[in-house]
């Protein structure tokens, strides 16, 4: 199986690694279970160039455009046998791509796995009030204010807080100061537009995969401001082990056959040394594969050809 992971940065790299620790998982359990065929991975980093984000393109139209490229291309040089958008911003634009209404059997995003990791959360606890932590983007084109709106959740039980550069700067930070603190500062925004009467728990949304990397800095944070009763909701874990389940729905009847798996990074432009250095530290407590694979990965400007 041919499976790729893509995102519009290097936050979608949390969710390889958490993949790959699931399927390590899987395969050292008593009831381990493995892949009908070899396992390949390829994480493409669907940045256009260092310089030049989604975030930075004139609108949508332009998005569009560069994204519908990259994934032709990515289908040319890979075969995916699947392609899964680990990034809210590029799922939004699934329904308007055209390479989806030609292969929507092959693509699938994260945006309907972290809704519905909000809503279940917020049916089970109807007092809990949901705090989402996205990218200005995400929030400003109310991805998730509107599907939990729809679906029937009161206005009052949501409050989303805009994190502008976050992510760009927990990709630069080795250190984490500097994360920590507009971590922090975020954090007591966010809390600040709490009603004072506030008692019930709070669910806390990380909507951005770069966040999932800080998740422990923003419980910390929480726990400081005095708010014990929090439920962190990282879609990342649950876009991993919903990867798992299709990885692992044709399996050997050998179990003793070891898994086997490649597991590759593929980008149109070189990555910076400083977002090099920070990512691997933070991907090798949790795969050191995929750490490796993204020190090492493969410079492709083949993904831009027109």
């Amino acid at each position: 199986m041919n499976l790729v992971i893509t995102d519009s940065g290097l936050g979608g790299l949390s969710v390889c690694a958490q993949l790959m620790s699931l399927l390590k998982e899987s395969a050292g359990s008593g009831n381990s279970v493995y892949p009908a065929d070899r396992l390949k991975i390829s994480y493409i980093n669907a940045v256009p160039s260092n310089e030049r984000g989604y975030n930075s393109m004139s609108g949508k139209a332009e998005q569009i455009v560069i994204f519908e490229k990259i994934l032709r291309n990515t289908k040319i040089l890979v075969e995916p046998n699947y392609i899964f958008i680990a990034c809210g911003t590029l799922s939004a634009l699934l329904k308007d791509l055209q390479f989806n209404k030609d292969n929507n059997s092959l693509i699938e995003g994260i945006l309907p796995i972290g809704l519905k990791l909000l809503l279940d959360s917020l049916h089970q606890s109807s007092k809990a009030t949901a705090l989402i932590f996205a990218t200005p983007t995400t929030i400003n084109a109310n991805i998730f204010q509107d599907e939990l709106f729809q679906q029937g959740i009161k206005h009052s039980r949501i409050i989303t807080q805009a994190c502008p550069e976050l992510a760009t700067h927990i990709s630069n930070d080795p250190a984490g100061s500097f994360v920590e603190d507009r971590i922090r500062h975020w954090v007591h925004q966010a809390l600040s537009q709490l009603p004072a009467d506030n008692s019930g728990p709070l669910l806390v949304f990380l909507g951005c995969t770069h966040y999932a990397y800080r998740e422990g800095l923003f419980r910390k944070y929480f726990l400081q401001e005095g708010f014990n009763q929090i439920s962190m909701l990282n879609p990342n874990i649950a876009a991993a082990d919903y990867l798992r389940k299709i990885v692992l729905q044709g399996q050997r009847s050998d179990k003793n056959q070891s898994m086997e798996i490649s597991l590759e990074f593929l980008s149109p432009y070189v990555i910076p040394e400083q977002e090099i250095i920070t990512l691997s530290q933070l991907l090798n407590p949790i795969s050191a594969e995929t750490s490796e694979a993204f020190q090492n990965g493969r410079i492709c400007p083949e993904l831009l050809a027109e």
